[in-house]
């Protein structure tokens, strides 16, 4: 006899890892209700990395929500390996752009990695290898009896990202996780999860206001309208696989692809929408 996880239904027919398809978000107030995401339709396929970018308001943190099952959507349905999302489905992670919060300050940084293992049952053993190999993935093996606040804030997000590395997920969600950290430190950190993608073969989707990151990071960039919010369109990013800071960025396709992103932007601010 097979079960069905919490936080899906029954299998669909869907070959994509994760589809999202008609969804729409409206936030009921006192009055008339906020229509956040008008109609989002879009796939991600198995051991991609896509990246999310539009204009302020678009409602990326919105969608991204919705996907990891932490809102209801109004309309349209999200499907993670061909089963319905209907909360927080087991395989997913999730890093937030507010590490500081999303950490425990009492619990050493081995302790907060290690938490939601305890919570998903898996045994002491195995959460120790887990935990240690993720710690050591993010290069942080030697602080491991550390508490979050006698780090730096790009060594506080390294612990959410090892975290989210231990629990195994098939599909990492990313929101905006390095809005708040310095220069240096968030081109060290992107470089981090494109090695943690390609090592682990983890399908990512990274939700960012910064269009020059996701180019970086991207395999494709899913540009949102104004809101409410529908896909603007689905920007192919062509650059070579292996991709480094310097080399990267100072390539001609890179400006490239970086001019018709911050286009496409523009347009969405002016209220433009994708042709019937």
């Amino acid at each position: 006899m097979t079960t069905t996880p919490i936080g899906v239904e029954n299998p669909g027919t869907s070959t994509a890892l994760l589809d999202v398809r008609g969804l729409k978000k409206v936030y009921q107030g006192k009055g008339r209700g906020v229509e956040a995401v008008c109609d989002l339709t879009f796939s991600v396929g198995a051991g991609e990395l896509v990246c999310i970018v539009g204009p302020s308001g678009a409602g990326k943190t919105t969608l991204l929500r919705c996907v990891a099952g932490l809102l209801d959507c109004t309309a349209g349905e999200v499907t993670l390996e061909g089963r319905k999302v209907t909360g927080p489905p087991p395989g997913m992670a999730v890093v937030f752009q507010e590490y500081g919060r999303s950490l425990f300050p009492w619990m050493t940084v081995r302790q907060n990695v290690e938490r939601p293992l305890k919570e998903k049952r898996v045994p002491k053993a195995e959460r120790q290898r887990l935990v240690r190999e993720a710690l050591d993935a993010v290069g942080l093996a030697e602080v491991h009896d550390a508490h979050p606040w006698q780090l730096s804030g790009g060594m506080q997000q390294r612990v959410a990202i090892a975290r989210a590395v231990a629990y195994e997920p098939h599909i990492l969600l990313m929101d905006e996780p390095f809005a708040a950290v310095d220069a240096q430190t968030r081109a060290e950190l992107e470089d981090l999860v494109r090695a943690l993608w390609q090592r682990l073969g983890v399908t990512v989707l990274f939700v960012t206001h910064d269009i020059d990151e996701s180019v970086y990071l991207g395999q494709r960039v899913i540009v949102l309208s104004n809101s409410p919010t529908v896909v603007l369109e689905e920007v192919a990013i062509d650059l070579p696989g292996e991709r480094d800071q310097l080399t990267t960025r100072s390539d001609p396709r890179f400006a490239e692809l970086r001019a018709h992103i911050y286009r496409l932007i523009q347009q969405a601010k002016e209220g433009h929408r994708p042709s019937p």
